[in-house]
């Protein structure tokens, strides 16, 4: 009875060796395994840099582009710039405009502390006196920019002042 059982722990400590065996087998499959995955990926990296290095890319956009974009790229840039110097010159006439009516402001502060409505009138002849000076330059030929110079205006005064002039609108 005792061999019986002598044989069977000897048969279970083979079964349990042949187990350990296995295991180690198994996980070193495994190691290998991702060591072959890992070495494959950082050789596709590897080639992806090297092609990322190589390529030259164009400084300017779309320089590569076909010769019709590049010329509806360089329209829109114009139109971009022209839209630009548009509200740029439709803020300036929005501030002169501002301007005057702060001073129009003033001017009517003024007379309803003083009461006297002479004043109003001294305004009002002085700018219309004014309109029509500049409707006269410019009749004989001068630019917005040469009557501004002349009359030591803003530019955008002058064309709004001319703009709202009852002589340039008749003709």
């Amino acid at each position: 009875m005792q061999t019986m059982i002598l044989a069977q722990m000897q048969q279970a400590q083979l079964l349990m060796l042949a187990g350990f065996v296995m295991l180690g087998w198994v996980l070193a499959r495994r190691q290998i395994a991702l060591r072959k995955r890992v070495s494959q990926d950082s050789r596709a990296a590897n080639r992806e840099l090297k092609a990322i290095q190589k390529r030259k890319d164009p400084v300017a956009p779309l320089s590569d582009a076909p010769v019709e974009t590049q010329r509806w790229q360089v329209a829109m840039f114009d139109l971009q710039r022209e839209l630009t110097a548009e509200l740029d010159t439709r803020i300036a006439v929005v501030q002169t405009l501002l301007r005057q009516l702060d001073e129009r402001i003033e001017t009517l502060a003024k007379v309803q502390t003083n009461g006297s409505t002479a004043d109003i009138d001294a305004v009002a002849e002085t700018q219309a006196v004014l309109q029509l000076r500049i409707a006269a330059l410019s009749h004989s030929g001068m630019t917005t920019q040469q009557i501004s110079e002349k009359l030591a205006m803003p530019i955008g005064d002058v064309e709004l002042l001319l703009g709202s002039s009852p002589v340039s609108q008749n003709e």
